[in-house]
């Protein structure tokens, strides 16, 4: 969600956009973006598409929360995260910008945020944590502003694509 309501104000940008599936192949090229289907649990595959691509930047917005599934998405939060920084690393990206959260999360969540932030950090280059906020609008999973922190989407969107690029590196609220 947070990838769609970026990409459009990246427009000067060369994007390259990540999708695990064909069928979201179309929306990205409409919202601006080179799409390549891979999946960030394919080392290999996304190494190859990291050193094509040649990025300067690498953001991850990567989240598994359509399938509704807590431990789907804090595998994505360790697993994906920790092969984006490696692939990043390996095609000589200069920054990595990571997805996290404002809001504190349990268990097992709270340890994947963990793990993911900490990785990031330990990219070679400027590392940028962008925490955000409950998102809220449409396509989300809500449709008023529910407890703080929250952002609406569309607004984090315009405010991300501005953190890519323009952020120091360091810890970002984005609420």
């Amino acid at each position: 969600m947070l990838g769609r309501a970026t990409l459009p104000h990246l427009g000067p940008h060369d994007v390259v956009a990540l999708t695990r599936t064909r069928d979201k192949v179309q929306l990205l090229h409409d919202l601006g973006a080179r799409a390549i289907v891979c999946n960030v649990y394919d080392y290999s595959d996304l190494l190859r598409v990291a050193q094509d691509a040649e990025p300067q930047i690498v953001v991850d917005f990567v989240t598994d929360l359509a399938t509704q599934s807590p431990d789907a998405n804090n595998r994505v939060r360790r697993e994906g995260t920790a092969n984006l920084v490696n692939a990043a690393t390996m095609a000589n990206a200069s920054r990595f910008v990571a997805e996290s959260v404002a809001f504190p999360l349990d268990g097992d969540a709270g340890e994947a945020v963990e793990q993911l932030e900490r990785a990031a950090c330990e990219f070679v280059g400027d590392s940028v944590i962008l925490r955000f906020g409950r998102l809220w609008g449409p396509g989300t999973w809500h449709r008023a502003p529910p407890e703080p922190p929250a952002i609406d989407v569309e607004r984090a969107g315009v405010e991300a694509s501005r953190l890519l690029v323009e952020a120091r590196p360091g810890i970002y609220l984005v609420a």
